[in-house]
């Protein structure tokens, strides 16, 4: 059987999910790969860099993938036809600017195979507490490039006033900002930790649309294992390729994140894990 016959009678992958992966933790693909197959979907994980563990403080072992290395990857999956039956793509973290300027040309390029690919993309660039944590370069390659092929954006607060370049004060700020990026593809902007409690017990996620936005506040979980924003990424596409709603996939992707944060504290594990229900 030749290799182009033998593809074809394969099942073809749901999803690709290119970002992150680390030996010990639980975020990038270390998590969104056992959350998006719980639900069925059959994944391409593609890593982008390849850690020991979790930023902890310690020396960090493992680094970025090499950008050859990182093209390869994409271009054997074109050429073996893996990716002509893709329904969504799921892209985080890159960290340098050529695997951004890398995507951008693959993407584009399955796009022209299958328009209506769902592209879910959480723009890592850095967080409030850290600052930048990737080439600080990647923001323009996401503003002129990455953005606009986007279905859906899922960045946290600091990802939104880097993207936007505007300092986001109080709900309408935020409101706006997301806003500001719906355009071409783009139909959501879903803003990880946008709103918080005065007292810092609970903190919101706000989805915002062309024509309006709703805020879903839960509890905030001191001490949660790394990983909860990955996680909630992924929920929510398995959720949206299930057929709900945006409203409901986001409700159901917050839900799921709480629970898995819950029972790792309850069992005292670093590690999260998918959650059978909620």
């Amino acid at each position: 059987m030749n290799t182009e016959s033998y593809y074809a009678r394969l099942r073809l992958p749901d999803v690709i999910s290119v970002q992150s992966q680390v030996i010990r933790g639980c975020v990038g693909n270390s998590i969104a790969l056992p959350a998006l197959t719980r639900h069925g979907l059959d994944v391409l994980a593609v890593p982008t860099c390849i850690f020991g563990h979790t930023p902890d403080g310690q020396p960090k072992t493992g680094g970025e993938m090499p950008a050859a290395w990182f093209r390869a990857f994409l271009s054997d999956i074109s050429r073996r036809g893996l990716d002509t039956g893709l329904r969504a793509a799921i892209t985080g973290y890159l960290g340098t600017f050529s695997k951004g300027e890398e995507l951008f040309q693959w993407l584009s390029r399955c796009l022209i195979k299958r328009p209506d690919l769902m592209i879910v993309m959480d723009p890592v660039l850095g967080d409030e507490d850290t600052g930048y944590y990737v080439e600080s370069v990647l923001t323009s390659c996401y503003r002129e490039k990455l953005l606009p092929l986007a279905t859906g954006l899922r960045p946290n607060l600091f990802e939104l006033e880097c993207l936007t370049g505007r300092e986001l004060r109080d709900e309408r700020d935020i409101a706006q900002a997301a806003k500001s990026l719906i355009c071409g593809r783009t139909r959501w902007v879903a803003v990880t930790s946008a709103i918080r409690s005065p007292d810092n017990r609970k903190v919101g996620v706000m989805c915002v649309t062309a024509s309006s936005y709703f805020v879903i506040h839960h509890d905030f979980y001191p001490g949660a294992p790394k990983g909860t924003g990955d996680l909630f990424t992924a929920e929510l596409t398995a959720a949206l390729l299930r057929g709900l709603t945006l409203d409901d996939a986001v409700k159901s992707a917050c839900a799921m994140t709480r629970q898995s944060i819950v029972e790792a504290l309850e069992s005292r594990s670093e590690q999260l894990k998918p959650a059978s229900s909620y």
